[in-house]
């Protein structure tokens, strides 16, 4: 298997030659330094909830034109789907579906405070090895995962529960996600700083993925 990251919480998961695309979101592509070209085609979509910075219609569409991916999400982003005439198959928290040799198990994750309209969100485990929370660090029916998408910066989020989470599920790697809020002069301080010796202390690899970069696992 092989992660690669395209900014903010927006990763590709690609097995014996097809591809996952996971929360291409308007974060990833809104200052241009990406599109959904350099992404490329997806065999499989996959969305956690409907927050713009997770999914945006506009380079969903994009993604369509280059390949008929098959799009798995829960009945609210398919309500939205539904009225832009789009298909999808619709999963919910302890179901398990199957898309072009993936695996994926959707499991209950609630949106974490916000002074807003809370979505519903899913959290993803992927082939058994990868598990996306969307924005979510309370996720129901798993223990340990191999690979964790781990949310680092967001307006609901504490680093010591960041922290906490990570421990909790022990991965062998923890990809930092949902940091599009922070310019990279920041990351770079808080990285080393926050999050990667307190993880390091536990035998965690704590993996920041640039777009050019990709994880073997």
């Amino acid at each position: 298997m092989i992660i690669k990251k395209y900014l903010h919480s927006c990763l590709v998961v690609e097995e014996k030659g097809k591809r996952l695309l996971i929360d291409p979101g308007l974060f990833s592509f809104i200052e241009g330094t990406i599109t959904p070209a350099d992404v490329g085609p997806a065999d499989v979509i996959i969305f956690t909830h409907k927050h713009a910075d997770h999914l945006d219609m506009g380079a969903l569409k994009n993604f369509l034109e280059m390949r008929k991916a098959t799009i798995v999400t829960h009945g609210e982003i398919g309500e939205l789907l539904g009225k832009e005439g789009i298909a999808h198959e619709r999963i919910e928290a302890g179901q398990t579906g199957s898309a072009d040799g993936f695996t994926i198990k959707a499991l209950a994750a609630p949106h974490e405070e916000i002074p807003t309209e809370i979505p519903h969100n899913l959290a993803y485990l992927i082939n058994g090895t990868l598990l996306h929370p969307g924005d979510s660090l309370r996720v129901a029916g798993v223990e340990h995962v191999d690979v964790l998408a781990l949310p680092t910066f967001a307006p609901w989020l504490r680093a010591v529960d960041v922290i906490a989470f990570a421990k909790k599920l022990s991965p062998k790697v923890a990809i930092p996600i949902h940091d599009a809020f922070i310019k990279d002069f920041a990351l770079d301080r808080f990285n080393p700083l926050m999050y990667r010796p307190r993880l390091t202390e536990v035998g965690i690899d704590f993996r920041p993925l640039s777009h050019t970069d990709e994880l073997a696992v």
